[in-house]
């Protein structure tokens, strides 16, 4: 095989959700045991490090558009804005 391309972050979830399941249901055996919660711990640090770029990611989006927000007199009932 090729150089594989990166690992997008639901196919990272789903194969470490595979092995999750493989170690709950016990049909891991010793040998091949080790390399894959090796595995599973490399995928777990992944992914926790794609979550908090994209919690980041998502604060500096807010933080850029915090102007857009409501501001108090948008935040009246719409009923009062009506002339009748």
């Amino acid at each position: 095989m090729g150089s594989k391309k990166e690992q997008s972050l639901t196919e990272a979830f789903k194969e470490l959700e595979n092995l999750t399941e493989e170690f709950e249901r016990g049909e891991v055996d010793l040998e091949k045991g080790v390399p894959k919660f090796k595995r599973g711990l490399e995928l777990a640090k992944k992914l926790k490090e794609k979550l908090n770029e994209i919690e980041n990611e998502i604060e500096e989006v807010k933080t850029e558009f915090k102007d857009l927000e409501e501001t108090p007199a948008e935040t009246k009932d719409p009923e009062d804005n009506v002339p009748f």
